[in-house]
């Protein structure tokens, strides 16, 4: 006799969006922050994906509880924009090409838990990013990255507290920038990742800037231009004047000429 087949979660089943245990203040500007950086980044190069933030992947269908939450996330193959709440990942057609964990007040979490979690869910990538990590840190690390082997599944491949570290998935490099409250997680390109992408409004102040250096260009262009009329009118009038000049002098000449040259009577 055959076992009872276990049931599944129903796809109609209202999984839970939050934990309600919320992110720092950090967290969440950072991922605000990178979240479009990496979804304008991938359009532009033509890559169908989706990128997301803080949403749950669950990954057992079996138990609400397996879960997890990255800060930020890319889904291949599925454009936006989405309504979802939370992923089924039994429903993906492809995991997470990359997944970034920002470290926060659950220490523990994103060091023990999450390479397991997110070797579940079958990311490719996961970069671990410890916005707290100081050169006293004894345990802690600024960057550790997993990435996905062929029959091991996620695997470590780098820890380091450079500033910068590559992504394979993404094609670019992720830097950190800014000091204190103003820690940013940036994407830069080039072979060491020396060259920041711009935000969008980098980019708008960018373009803003370049239209007024050009309307100044164009302000100064039309002055010299000006300028230049102006002085050939100048000359022109300048010309006229002496050739009316030169006229009126060679009609005397011409008269006194003319009076000369009649002879003169004499009187009687």
């Amino acid at each position: 006799m055959k076992p009872a087949a276990r049931p599944t979660l129903a796809a109609s089943v209202d999984l839970p969006d939050t934990d309600h245990m919320g992110e720092s203040i950090l967290q969440a500007l950072i991922s605000e922050l990178l979240r479009p950086l990496i979804e304008r980044y991938l359009r532009e190069r033509g890559v169908r994906a989706f990128v997301g933030a803080d949403q749950f992947f669950y990954y057992n269908q079996d138990d609400i509880s397996q879960r997890v939450a990255p800060d930020v996330y890319v889904l291949p193959g599925i454009e936006g924009p989405r309504e979802e709440r939370v992923w089924r990942c039994w429903d993906l057609r492809e995991p997470p090409s990359f997944a970034l964990e920002i470290v926060g007040r659950d220490v523990a979490k994103d060091y023990e838990d999450a390479p397991g979690e997110y070797k579940k869910i079958g990311a490719r990538e996961l970069v671990v990013f410890d916005p707290d990590w100081t050169p006293k840190s004894k345990t802690r690390v600024r960057w550790q990255v997993w990435r996905r082997v062929a029959k091991r599944g996620l695997v470590p491949v780098l820890r380091t507290n450079e500033d910068r570290v590559e992504s394979k998935t993404l094609g670019c490099w992720l830097r950190l920038v800014g000091e204190g409250g103003a820690r940013r997680v940036r994407l830069a390109t080039g072979p060491f990742g020396d060259e920041l992408i711009e935000t969008d409004d980098e980019r708008a102040t960018r373009a803003s800037e370049e239209r007024a250096r050009a309307d100044d260009e164009r302000a100064r262009a039309d002055e010299e231009r000006t300028r230049a009329e102006l002085a050939l009118d100048h000359e022109r009038d300048a010309r006229l004047r002496a050739e009316r000049e030169r006229d009126a002098l060679r009609a005397m000449v011409e008269t006194l000429q003319s009076a000369a040259a009649k002879p003169r009577t004499r009187r009687k």
